[in-house]
């Protein structure tokens, strides 16, 4: 008798610790906000087919690591209607939590598709946002498809595909008092938007919650596509991604942005690529653009800290690299490929190589920057000579000996973003696996 009191007090003592069991649960548009208000760790609700009206409020739902709470749709079969007042699926206090394969309509209207709102007492933090689509969220620049506006860590914004928003994606606040921190962004196909494909705000010196981690932390943004279109700016022009500054010292002061093996392509009247602080880019693709593939510039009230730029390839770019000051804690342009028609007037450091589009037309497969017809696939190596000590430098990157595609090269010893190969694999395949060799991550 003993033994089977102590053995039922043990079962009831780990249901305590753990938790309920996980549930699999369902939801249609008519009771969706009942089965949310009740989510606990570890269960899984999958919405049935239809049309879900907007305004669902993501409150204290608190997973955990081995448990998360998971909120799936079942593609285009699966729609949330956006509604005016009120965002679409709104995030507050919430940690460990997936939202997957849910199509996003915003039916032209003034509201944002995903955003953790300013009323939190705790952030968001471990939010995974996986396989929607969004659509029709561009009646504003302002508009929004996926945003941050509380302090928010560890997100993973994974296979997204946002068409025409105002703003594709648009993280922390405009003060730069809610950061965005130690995300994952990847294999997102973000395509003509109003303003930016994606933004990152400076950050201010950062709030003491557990949402935020202490140390120093990476940002990865990696394989995407951020294609811009001609619409006009009514809100000023716009990159297609820009990454702000740090906190000047204290946490997150050491912080990193990763960028690597994306694609961005066209903008009329704006740099693909704006940065500032402490950022690492390499093996991406820029293309189509009269003014500057990469700006990295001081910018709201933060400074150049360390800036490595190498194994890139520039089409059909105004100017490659544009570089405004002098980063403190190290600097390199290396082994970066630019092909234009027009002359060169700006400086090209050694180790780096350029063409005019007749001459690259005999060493790349398509140089030719439009979509459908750019392959930048060198048919025989291009040779850079990059120094021993540049090359310490910039070991320390991730996939650093990676190229575009993801296969491993000896690196810093070609130029550009694509090692030789004989598969023909054309940009305008755009959506890479998200199955890559080259998955590493701070998680």
């Amino acid at each position: 008798m003993q033994t089977t009191v102590s053995l039922v007090l043990l079962f009831v003592s780990v249901i305590y610790a753990t938790g309920a069991a996980a549930r699999d649960l369902t939801a249609t548009p008519t009771n969706l906000r009942q089965q949310v208000a009740a989510l606990q760790s570890g269960d899984n609700l999958l919405l049935q087919p239809g049309k879900y009206p907007g305004g669902i409020w993501l409150k204290g739902l608190y997973g955990r690591p081995d448990a998360p709470i998971t909120i799936r749709g079942q593609g285009p079969q699966t729609v949330l209607l956006g509604r005016e007042g009120t965002n679409t699926v709104d995030l507050s206090d919430c940690q460990w939590l997936v939202l997957r394969d849910l199509m996003f309509d915003g039916q032209g209207k003034e509201v944002d598709a995903i955003k953790a709102g300013k009323e939190t007492a705790r952030g968001c933090h471990h939010i995974t946002i996986e396989n929607n689509t969004i659509i029709n969220h561009g009646a504003d620049q302002q508009i929004v498809g996926i945003s941050t506006k509380s302090p928010c860590s560890d997100w993973i914004i994974r296979g997204n595909t946002i068409i025409g928003a105002g703003t594709g994606i648009y993280l922390g606040n405009s003060d730069g008092n809610q950061p965005f921190v130690r995300g994952t962004i990847e294999y997102n196909l973000i395509r003509d938007p109003v303003g930016y494909c994606m933004q990152i705000k400076h950050q201010n010196p950062r709030p003491n919650i557990d949402a935020l981690p202490r140390g120093p932390s990476t940002t990865i943004i990696r394989y995407n596509v951020f294609i811009k279109g001609d619409r006009p700016s009514p809100d000023g022009n716009r990159p297609n991604l820009l990454v702000d500054g740090f906190p000047n010292d204290g946490p997150g002061s050491h912080d990193h942005y990763q960028v690597y093996g994306n694609v961005l392509f066209h903008n009329p009247r704006e740099s693909l690529f704006q940065a500032t602080g402490r950022v690492s880019v390499h093996d991406n693709v820029f293309a189509d653009a009269p003014g500057t593939g990469i700006a990295v510039v001081p910018h709201a009230g933060k400074s150049l800290r360390q800036v490595f730029i190498y194994h890139n390839t520039f089409v059909g770019v105004g100017r490659a690299v544009a570089v405004s000051g002098t980063p403190k804690e190290g600097f390199a342009v290396a082994a970066n490929l630019a092909v234009a028609d027009q002359k060169f007037s700006q400086p090209w450091p050694v180790g780096n190589v350029r063409f005019t589009t007749a001459e690259a037309s005999k060493i790349i497969v398509a140089p030719v920057p439009k979509l459908g017809q750019l392959d930048v696939q060198p048919r025989q190596p291009i040779p850079a000579t990059v120094s021993p000590e540049i090359r310490s430098l910039l070991q320390k990157d991730l996939d650093f000996d990676r190229d575009f595609w993801g296969n491993l090269h000896d690196p810093f010893d070609q130029a550009g973003a694509c090692q030789p190969s004989s598969q023909k694999r054309p940009i305008e395949a755009q959506r890479r696996p998200l199955k890559s060799p080259a998955v590493k991550t701070h998680q």
